[in-house]
């Protein structure tokens, strides 16, 4: 059951994704208590969670600041996970352990019933298609790769990268996670580092234009 500091957290991601919060903005502990019926100790450990997740940066003696999301910031981080995730893959095929390999199956297999709702739920969506990245780049058993591919590969960064997007993008990269297991299961990196590249550019190329 979610706790009071699960939902506040909720709400602001949703806010700053709609637009309701721009890049640059602070954020008032006060004011989002005062409009969430909350306790501003809630509202203080929600957003420390949210700093943790690249949501919000915190500025002593000044608050928290929305972190800025542009479309340069978008494809630049997208360029940069289609190289490291694709090693990662390259480097997991030889290294993915049974239990991986399942988890793996079982995230695409909840992805795959939950996009198909009406209203597929972004927030679930996206924490499971982090853990899909996460869990590949853990099996790719490198300590350096996974430090360089800490800043672009966390909460923020997998809700901006799948929120708007179409069914059939969502549907589409969906197919290709699945792909992926298959070929880490062959124990195939080329294929699979080849297929993870691919990924990640087809759903970069499926974001929803950003106002200017």
């Amino acid at each position: 059951m979610d706790t009071v500091t699960d939902q506040i957290c909720r709400s602001v991601r949703l806010r700053i994704l709609q637009g309701g919060f721009d890049g640059g903005d602070f954020l008032t502990e006060q004011a989002i208590a005062d409009e969430l019926g909350a306790s501003t100790l809630c509202v203080h450990e929600a957003l420390a969670r949210l700093a943790g997740d690249g949501w919000v940066e915190i500025i002593p003696y000044r608050g928290a600041r929305v972190i800025e999301w542009t479309r340069e910031d978008s494809h630049e981080i997208f360029e940069l996970r289609a190289l490291l995730e694709a090693y990662a893959a390259r480097r997991a095929a030889v290294r993915i352990r049974a239990t991986q390999l399942a988890r793996l199956r079982t995230v695409v297999d909840q992805e795959l019933t939950l996009v198909q709702r009406p209203e597929p739920p972004h927030d679930v969506l996206s924490d499971l298609n982090l853990e899909f990245h996460q869990t590949i780049l853990a099996a790719a058993g490198s300590r350096r790769l996974q430090r360089s591919l800490e800043t672009v590969l966390h909460g923020a960064t997998s809700a901006r990268s799948t929120y708007g997007l179409t069914r059939s993008v969502m549907e589409n990269a969906l197919d290709e996670h699945a792909r992926i297991v298959d070929a880490l299961a062959n124990g195939d990196g080329e294929r699979a580092g080849d297929l993870m590249q691919v990924h990640i550019l087809s759903v970069a190329r499926g974001q929803p234009e950003q106002p200017t």
